[in-house]
Formats: C-alpha cells, sequence, structure tokens
C-alpha cells in the first residue's frame, strides 16, 4: 500500500498546535487578524499583526473548527473557498461574527482543464484576459449567492503547476479596484509587506512550515506584520475523514491529471 495513503489515513488532529501558536502571539502583543481587517485598519499601524489566512482547498467542515479556535481566542481570519467547498451554512455563520470569508478562484485552472490546455504557450494574452472576464463573472455570482467581498485569492491547482502559470496571472487589479475589490491577495504590493510570509504543509512533508520558517521563530524575533497561511485539511482529521478526505482530493485532482497527460501525449 502507498506509504503516503497510509500516513494521511492516520493524520491526527492538530488543532490543539494551532490554538498553542495563537496565543503564544496573543500573549506576545500580536493582533490576530484577517487579511481586510488588516488592510482597513493595521496597514500604517505601529501594532504587531498576525494575519491568519486559510485556503479551504478541500475542508469546509475543518475551516469551522479552526474558526470556533479563533472565535475562542478573540481573533478574526480570512477564509477562501473554493466553489468546490462551498458551504453557505458554514461560510454564513463565519462571515456573520466578524471574519472574512470570500472566494478562492481557479479560474484558469478550470479553463485549462476544459479547454485541454497542456503547453504554457497556448496561454496567451487573449486566453489569460477571457479568463480574467470570466473571473469577474466568479465575483458577482459569488456576491449575488453570498455578500460583497473585499478581496479575493488564487487557489494553487496541479494543472498550474504542470502548465507553470498561476491563476493569478489573470488579474488586471486596476479593473479589479472598479469592481469593489479592495486587493489580490498575491498582489505584489501586499505581499511586499509582510515581514514574514508563512504556509503550513502536508503530513507529506512533516508538516513542515514553508517559505519562513516557524511562526513562533518570527514571534521571537518581534516582526511587525506577519502573514500565517493555514490549510484546514492539515489540522483537523480523524481516520474517517482522513477517508473522506483522500477520497475527495483523488477525485478532484486524479481525473485532472489523466486528462492532462492523455491530451499531453496525443500532441506528442
Amino acid at each position: 500500500m502507498n506509504v503516503k495513503f497510509l500516513k494521511k489515513t492516520f493524520q491526527r488532529n492538530r488543532l490543539q498546535i494551532y490554538k498553542e501558536i495563537l496565543l503564544y502571539a496573543k500573549n506576545n502583543g500580536y493582533v490576530l487578524t484577517s487579511l481586510s481587517d488588516w488592510y482597513e485598519n493595521y496597514i500604517d499601524s505601529d501594532k504587531k499583526v498576525l494575519i491568519l489566512r486559510h485556503d479551504v482547498d478541500y475542508d469546509a467542515n475543518g475551516a469551522f473548527e479552526m474558526y470556533k479556535v479563533e472565535k475562542e481566542l478573540g481573533a478574526k481570519s480570512s477564509f477562501y473557498f473554493r466553489w468546490l467547498t462551498v458551504d453557505y451554512n458554514i461560510m454564513k455563520t463565519i462571515n456573520n461574527n466578524g471574519f472574512e470569508v470570500s472566494l478562492h478562484y481557479e479560474t484558469l485552472a478550470t479553463y485549462a482543464k476544459n479547454n485541454k490546455i497542456t503547453n504554457t504557450d497556448e496561454i496567451s494574452s487573449d486566453v489569460l484576459n477571457l479568463c480574467f472576464n470570466n473571473l469577474i463573472g466568479e465575483i458577482k455570482e459569488f456576491e449575488q449567492k453570498f455578500w460583497k467581498v473585499n478581496s479575493i485569492c488564487s487557489h494553487g491547482d496541479k494543472v498550474n503547476r504542470q502548465l507553470k502559470v498561476s491563476n493569478y496571472k489573470i488579474i488586471d487589479n486596476t479593473k479589479l479596484e472598479e469592481l469593489g475589490i479592495k486587493f489580490n491577495v498575491y498582489n505584489q504590493e501586499i505581499m511586499d509587506k509582510f515581514d514574514a510570509y508563512i504556509s503550513d504543509s502536508s503530513i507529506y512533508s512533516n508538516f513542515e512550515w514553508k517559505h519562513f520558517g516557524s511562526p513562533y521563530n518570527a514571534i521571537d524575533k518581534k516582526l511587525k506584520l506577519i502573514c500565517l497561511l493555514t490549510h484546514p485539511i492539515h489540522w483537523n482529521q480523524g481516520f474517517i475523514k482522513n477517508i473522506k478526505m483522500l477520497s475527495m482530493v483523488y477525485s478532484d485532482n486524479q481525473k485532472d491529471l489523466f486528462n492532462f497527460f492523455i491530451n499531453f501525449s496525443k500532441r506528442k
């Protein structure tokens, strides 16, 4: 049996570890808040801020569990949901309690899959413009179904990695502002403001922290602005839920990758 499958199957709930990180930051004088709240209220502040961002790739229920931990501590955070993980009741509860809930878009990846694009050269400026217009439609649909959003965040699909073109490459920041979107999370002007940008990783990488290292190190260094990205699927699992998540991930990725390679081989 695949070793990775076994590791993921027996992944344990790690929410207490997450809670301890937040408590450590709070006890060291950090404001724990969302991207939009930081942008609105702390971007020019002298206060130390730990921005909490969640990319909800697969686990909406896990997102809700992380929300409950944060709410208990008086924190706020940003949750970005894919269309795949949209859950109105969960999202509404989180949003109504002052947290940020918005779209984790994957427009370019979806276009590439639907149009059997397997070559980076096929991602022309016309394709990028078309995808941005599609994204405008997605934003309007999201806001019609749910609520007005202040920011959006791109998802990193395996197809993006195969094509070496990220979903955020389609963004026209000027046109986003015209829609009332204050910022795209991967806007370089936003990213450059972080003294530390830290992301979690899966059990396959032994939960190592990426980009900067442990959030404890950043906190100990008293860095003014830290952005902590987490994915609920890496934090709150049990045996039965692990099986369900593995099935969901497999279903989401394997068919797309299979089609990608089949189409690629036909072009040779």
